[in-house]
């Protein structure tokens, strides 16, 4: 079986939904079922983004990190 990842409008999004469960050889998976955020996920993220805005240097930059795991 081969699988087919598209990009479709917003506003088209439905339409095409609709037009490809029409087709019987179309499986077509709910990507909202595989990407559920608990309330305790968000409140982490939220927690994060709260550090990083009251503390812009809690943040590590790319390039240090980076070279770190290059020599580790």
């Amino acid at each position: 079986m081969k699988q087919l990842t598209i990009h479709i409008p917003d506003a088209k999004f439905q339409y095409v939904i609709d037009l490809l469960s029409n087709l019987s050889f179309v499986k077509i998976d709910n990507p909202k079922e595989k990407f559920i955020i608990t309330e305790e996920q968000k409140a982490l993220v939220n927690e994060e983004r709260r550090k990083i805005k009251e503390n812009p240097g809690y943040l590590l930059n790319w390039d240090d990190v980076k070279h770190q795991l290059i020599a580790d």
